[in-house]
Formats: structure tokens, sequence, C-alpha cells
């Protein structure tokens, strides 16, 4: 048996039992009401389906631990990346994009042979200067900048367009949230002196900042020019905003010093079809504050001190 499959599958039951089924089945729905718009939205979609499998591939941290220890590794993690794919492909299948099955297969078939680091790196020190003492950001930006500027730079020219700058700003986003993979050292979270509580609220408080000075600009724009879609990018910016919570929150809810990231890829996604399904909105909020009650619990026994 794949043994990368045998994990997922103890992974899927333990953190998601019968919700996995529902969320296959919610996935197929939106996959089909997507591709099935009459406009080019489907292209799109298809391009962000891609680009959610090669950025998760990019930062999975169990990729050396897979190759060591795991008979012929890529092609596990291609029937893995093949089979989650599914699906939203299957709905393709019946939509006037029924070639984009074909297209996502093959393109997300080369993911795992692809390698996408590089032996250049980059320190640029202002990045330094400009985030001062927020080491998140300024790890985070520091190894996404060419792509955060190139994401920002498309929105803002989508900007007066309709959908395309929320594709774009939910890319952006989304490279944002991962900057609460790393796990910092238990010496860094004393050296703040604050509750958990207030960790979390401060990180919660800079993150929200740093997101109202990409977003903001692009939405006013996108509803002057589009008056029926302001309280849509109400909505999505408040729930951009959900989800940035719910991570941080995630991220210190299986805080361990021994680990250096947190996983937290699946609750994740299933927060991100809220941007499609407005209904998922209320789960979202049970992760929130399920995660955000856990995460105080388990950093009250790294934080010397009373709640």
């Amino acid at each position: 048996m794949n043994q990368l499959l045998k994990i997922r599958f103890f992974q899927l039951k333990r953190d998601l039992g019968f919700l996995f089924f529902v969320i296959v089945a919610l996935v197929s729905c939106v996959s089909f009401f997507v591709f099935n718009h009459q406009k080019q939205i489907g292209l799109y979609a298809a391009g962000i389906v891609v680009y959610l499998f090669h950025n998760f591939h990019k930062n999975r941290r169990d990729f050396a631990f897979i190759t060591k220890h795991f008979e012929r590794a890529k092609f596990q993690i291609l029937i893995e990346y093949q089979l989650f794919l599914l699906p939203v492909s299957i709905s393709c299948l019946f939509t006037n994009y029924w070639y984009c099955f074909f297209i996502l297969h093959v393109l997300v078939f080369t993911i795992p042979f692809v390698n996408f680091k590089t032996k250049n790196t980059f320190k640029f020190s202002f990045i330094t200067r400009f985030f001062k003492d927020d080491f998140i950001f300024i790890s985070g930006v520091r190894r996404n900048l060419v792509l955060l500027i190139i994401l920002f730079l498309l929105a803002l020219a989508l900007s007066p367009l309709k959908l395309f700058p929320l594709v774009t700003l939910f890319l952006f986003n989304n490279v944002i949230f991962s900057f609460y993979e790393a796990n910092e050292s238990v010496q860094m979270l004393q050296a703040s002196q604050q509750t958990p509580k207030q960790l979390i609220a401060s990180l919660l408080n800079s993150g929200v900042k740093k997101m109202v000075l990409v977003n903001f600009p692009i939405l006013l724009i996108n509803s002057i020019f589009n008056p029926d879609l302001w309280m849509f990018n109400m909505y999505f910016f408040a729930y951009n905003v959900l989800i940035l919570a719910t991570v941080i929150a995630l991220k210190y809810e299986s805080y361990q010093y021994k680990n250096s990231v947190s996983n937290h890829q699946i609750k994740l996604i299933v927060m991100i079809l809220g941007l499609f399904i407005p209904y998922l909105f209320p789960l979202a909020i049970i992760f929130y504050v399920q995660s955000r009650a856990g995460a105080i619990k388990n950093l009250s026994h790294y934080l010397d001190v009373v709640n």
C-alpha cells in the first residue's frame, strides 16, 4: 500500500472524520459552479488550483523525510496529488471547460519533479528596517518578496475589473498566511513578556494592519468601478482577516518548541472554501474559536505569566 496515502488517511480521519466526505462533496459542487460559469473564470480557477498544489509542494516540510524513508517517494507524492485533485477535476468534465481536467492533471503531474529551490539567496536588508522587530514578516517577506510585488502590481492593475483582482488578492493573502508556518523559539516567545491572549492579539493586530495596506486600496478601487460588489468585497476582506486569525491560533495550538513548523494545511483548505461558499462562514468561526482556546492553553505551558 502507498505509505504516504496510509499516513494521510489517518491524518484526515483524526482531523476531519466524517467531515471529510462532506468537504469532498462541497469541493466538487463549488468546482462545478466555477467551471460552469459562462465567462472565462474556469481558466483562472484552473490556474489557482495548480498554484495551490505548487505552493503546498514548495512549502511542505515532510519532503526530506518522505524521500529518505519511503520507496519511490516522488511516485507516492504524485499519486497523492492526483487523488486529491479528483474532487475538483472530475467536475470539469461536465462543463464547457472539460479539457481543464487533462490540463490540471498534467500540470499537477509535473510538480513533484520540478525543483523549486534556488541557489541564489537575497537578504533584502531594507526589509528589516521597514518591519522593525516583526520577525514573522521580515522572514516571510524576505522569502517571497518578488512574488508579493508581482501579485500586488497585478491586483492593482486589475482592480477596476470584476473578480480578477480578488483572485490575485487571494493569492497574495495566501502567501501572507504561509508566514505563520514557521515556529519561533521559546526564548523569542518569552521575550515578548506577554500573556497568551496578548501575544495572539498583538500578532493578529500586526498582520491585519499590513493586510489593510494592500487589500484596502485595491478593494476600494474595485468597489468604485463595480458598486454592486462592495458588499462582497467587505465580506472578502473580513473573511481573510478571519482566516489570518485562525492561522495564528492554529499555529500556537500545535506549537512545540522541538518542531520548526506547524502543519495546519487541511483546516486552512477547508476555510478557503468559505470564500466561495458563504454558508461555511459559521464553520470557519467554529474553527477559530476552538483553535484560539487550544492556543491559549498550549501557550500557557511556554509563557510563564498569568492569563
